[in-house]
This record gives structure tokens, C-alpha cells and sequence, in this order.
């Protein structure tokens, strides 16, 4: 009996330091709640909260007329009954399509969501990822951010480095995410700005390079994107600070599991 006592002990803490990992880990939620409503509406933003996210990312871009719009893609086609690339339609335009029924009838009628309706609906209830694509004027995004409130309660990532360094001249008090494998490639980003997060594939997440990530006040965001939900504990085994991905209802459940 007392042979196996220790052995079972040892288990049970594991399991419950798991645990506490896992509800640490704050999720960050790519384009919404994809899965249950359409992406980069409020609805799917809507529908992460319900399934504890903290952040819900939104994708800007610009119409042709200047107005900031959440969309993934360039071009409207894959997720509205429109045509064409954002850029050269005018908002007015873009708000009469349909961006829910390509999704489920249930959500026919759905509009395309302008930046600030996004920013609205989630004050006082979330954090924002900005994913700011090329195109986009940043003196009005920095603008608009701060005057919906939302300047100490976000962050953002550019895949234009040149986008990044005229945000940082900008807005050297907001937040910035980069994507880096491993150290080194960290250090480059530092050498550029000042990241806040930085986002890395779960599985090159060392003790290392949190901890240096730490030591200079970095948090770890592990990238878990699309469908694959697979690697959602070994992200909680890597000890990520923050989770990127699309599936909260299965993360979510996965952290109920563990807490039985």
C-alpha cells in the first residue's frame, strides 16, 4: 500500500499543476470563434467570449474610400456575396453585402464589421490583437485606437517591417507582437522595437527562450491556428503565456477536463 502511495501522490500533483497552467494561459482568438459563427464578425467575437477568450484578433484594411474594415482576405469573395479587393470598393458599398450567409443561413444579412464597430462592441468586455495589413494608413489606426480606448489594451503585429517602424515613431507607448522561431531571431526584433508578446510555434517553445523572453518582458504566445487543435497540450506543457488559435470551445474544454 505505502509502496504505491508516492508514486500516486506525485501524480495527482502533476496533474493538478497542469491544471493551473492550463486556466493561466490566456486565449487569443484568430478571426473570432470560426468554427461557430462567421469569422471576424461580432458574432464569432462574440461567441469567443462565451468561451473565455481575453483577446479576440481583428484584421484591418482599408477601403477604397479609407474606411477601416475587419477582413481577413484581400478580396471579398470568400467570405461575402461581393467582388474584388477591398481597397478599390467604397464603404458604403461593402456595407450593404452579405458576410454571414457563405457561413450559415442563420447568419444571412450579416455585414461586413468596420473597426470601430468592432472596437465598440468589445469595450469593456475583451483585449485586441491588431493584424494590420499592407495598405493600411497608420496614423488613422493609431487615431482611432486611441479614441475608442483601446491604446493599453492591445497589441499589434505587421508582416511589414516597414509598417512596424513608422507604427513604433507613432506609438511608442502601444503594444507590439513579433513572430520569431528561436533567440536570435528575437534579438533582431528587439533591436527594432520593444516587443511586448512574441508568437512561436508551440513545439520550438524551450525553457530557454521563455525564460529569456521573461527576463526581458516578453510574454510567449504559442500559435495554434486553424483547425489542427492537436497540439493544444503541448502548448499547455510549454508553459505559453498565450495561445493563438481559432478552436476556443475545444481549449476551453480541454481545460475543463483537466480541472475534474
Amino acid at each position: 500500500m505505502g509502496i504505491n502511495r508516492k508514486p500516486l501522490t506525485l501524480s495527482l500533483f502533476f496533474w493538478a499543476v497542469t491544471a493551473v497552467a492550463a486556466q493561466n494561459i490566456e486565449m487569443v482568438v484568430h478571426r473570432g470563434a470560426n468554427a461557430l459563427a462567421p469569422e471576424n464578425t461580432v458574432a464569432s467575437a462574440y461567441a469567443a467570449l462565451e468561451h473565455g477568450a481575453k483577446w479576440i484578433e481583428v484584421d484591418v484594411r482599408k477601403s477604397k474610400d479609407g474606411v477601416l474594415f475587419n477582413l481577413h482576405d484581400e478580396t471579398l469573395e470568400r467570405t461575402t456575396n461581393g467582388k474584388g479587393r477591398l481597397a478599390d470598393i467604397n464603404s458604403d458599398e461593402v456595407a450593404r453585402l452579405d458576410a454571414g450567409s457563405w457561413f450559415s443561413p442563420k447568419y444571412a444579412g450579416l455585414h461586413v464589421s468596420t473597426i470601430a464597430e468592432m472596437l465598440d462592441s468589445l469595450k469593456g468586455k475583451a483585449n485586441v490583437f491588431f493584424d494590420v495589413k499592407r495598405g493600411t494608413p497608420i496614423p488613422e489606426l493609431v487615431s482611432l485606437v486611441r479614441e475608442k480606448g483601446f491604446a493599453d489594451k492591445s497589441f499589434f503585429w505587421f508582416a511589414d517591417e516597414q509598417m512596424l517602424r513608422e507604427f513604433v515613431t507613432l506609438a511608442p507607448d502601444m503594444k507590439i507582437k513579433v513572430n520569431a522561431k528561436d533567440i536570435s531571431r528575437l534579438k533582431y526584433w528587439q533591436s527594432v522595437c520593444k516587443p511586448s508578446y512574441v508568437e512561436i510555434a508551440p513545439e520550438l517553445i524551450t525553457g530557454k527562450f521563455r525564460r529569456y523572453c521573461h527576463r526581458h518582458g516578453i510574454l510567449v504566445m504559442a500559435a495554434c491556428q486553424e483547425d489542427d487543435t492537436s497540439q493544444f497540450q503541448l502548448v499547455i506543457r510549454k508553459k505559453a503565456d498565450l495561445v493563438n488559435l481559432d478552436r476556443p470551445e475545444v481549449f476551453q474544454s480541454l481545460i475543463a477536463n483537466l480541472q475534474k
